[in-house]
């Protein structure tokens, strides 16, 4: 019988006890070194936190388990991992190895994509890889069109609050409040009127009115045959009219209104003085200018008689002027004439399209409120042109006038 030592039994025990830990070991990672196990590489640029001992899944059943990671040896700082997967596994070729979420604690995990063909990876063949997007990018993905159209919605606000604001001036909410007390008033009128009505209708005078109609009805019946004689009549006289040849009577007539046509025709021409008067809007403006022109004459003529009168009296022993020959006016000294356009509590831009074709705008703050000019001349007739345009948008603009950097009254700047 063979002895075997105490020292022998001690090894053999030392050796099961480290066989049972290694196989311990990897059972707890999940890998059973007793049974074959078919490993494939696959490189990721990031695993997102994809550990050691991560599950490999196919259609959500666990096949195998991640049995290493490490960076490539070619610096480029991506990674390897191997892939363990139970018994003689074989990868079609075409399927990729996906890092996914396992669970809502954001645990990785590894799902094989599985491609049905014909040719299959060899063991320790690369997998080709792919990362599914994290929550965060997803996040963004969704809120990135929500974003865009918030920032779209809070311009149009934007300008829906300063359209808002340029038409509920101090002027228009004035001009709502003056309308709804005229609709006030126009109530209380009509009111007033019903109350008037139904005392009328309750003193008896409707009844009045329907009884004296009555009686005119009663008079006209009874009177039936005179109205009688009198259409007999009247049917006589026409009878006698259309006796008469009134034929020349109508050709004076026809030759008469083809006559005012002819004159008609030729004033809607311009043929003729009178139709170059009524048709030719040229000279109509050039007359209408002309007499604006001679009425500013006129006024500075009475204003500043001595810039057209020169008369000299030497007996006097000096000269006296009535008319002087007008000087030089410094530029300093030279009216400027604006047109005033609105007044905002808010800000406006100057790029509105309110303010297109009128030229630069002026903003001028005072207080709280900021006031918008449009043209700058000295000329009165071209300001005025321009304040004809002006009111195509802006109806209340009107002219103002400044001397030296000074606003001036308008009576005072005619004169000028």
């Amino acid at each position: 019988m063979i002895r075997i030592s105490k020292y022998s039994k001690l090894g053999f025990l030392v050796i099961a006890c480290l066989a049972i830990l290694v196989w311990g070991i990897n059972f707890l990672k999940g890998i059973d070194i007793l049974k074959r196990n078919t490993s494939y590489y696959v490189i990721y640029n990031k695993i997102d936190g994809l550990i050691t001992s991560g599950a490999v899944t196919i259609n959500g059943y666990q096949v195998g388990q991640v049995s290493e990671i490490n960076f490539l040896s070619d610096y480029s700082g991506r990674l390897i991992a191997t892939l363990s997967l139970q018994g003689d596994f074989k990868i079609a070729k075409g399927s990729t190895a996906k890092i996914v979420s396992s669970d809502i604690m954001g645990t990785k995990s590894v799902k094989l994509e599985i491609v049905h063909s014909a040719e299959y990876y060899n063991e320790f063949d690369t997998i080709p890889g792919d990362t599914e997007s994290d929550l965060k990018e997803q996040v963004s993905m969704q809120v990135l069109p929500l974003k865009k159209k918030a920032e779209e919605l809070l311009a149009s606000l934007d300008s829906a609050i300063t359209v808002v604001t340029y038409i509920f001036n101090k002027q228009t909410r004035e001009n709502l409040s003056e309308s709804f007390e005229n609709i006030n008033r126009t109530i209380a009128n009509i009111e007033a009127s019903s109350n008037e009505l139904k005392i009328i209708i309750g003193s008896g005078r409707i009844n009045s009115i329907v009884e004296n109609l009555d009686s005119i009805t009663g008079t006209i019946k009874q009177n039936s045959s005179n109205i009688s004689n009198i259409i007999h009549n009247l049917s006589s006289l026409s009878d006698s009219l259309s006796k008469l040849d009134i034929s020349p009577v109508f050709e004076e007539i026809s030759s008469t209104i083809a006559g005012v046509n002819t004159i008609i025709q030729k004033l809607n021409t311009t043929e003729s003085s009178a139709g170059l008067l009524l048709n030719d809007p040229v000279l109509y403006q050039n007359l209408n200018n002309l007499t604006g022109s001679l009425d500013m004459l006129l006024k500075d003529v009475r204003n500043n008689p001595k810039r057209y009168v020169h008369f000299s009296a030497f007996n006097m022993g000096k000269d006296v002027y009535i008319t002087a020959k007008p000087g030089q006016v410094e530029e300093k000294d030279k009216v400027i004439y604006k047109v005033f356009l609105i007044s905002s509590p808010a800000k406006l831009s100057t790029e509105s399209v309110f303010f297109k074709g009128l030229g630069p705008i002026e903003e001028i703050k005072l207080s709280e409120t900021y006031n918008y000019m449009a043209g700058k001349s000295t000329d009165f007739e071209q300001i005025s042109k321009l304040l004809q345009a002006a009111k195509i948008n802006f109806p209340n603009a009107n002219l103002v006038a400044f001397k030296n950097g000074r606003k001036i009254k308008m009576e005072k700047a005619l004169k000028n």
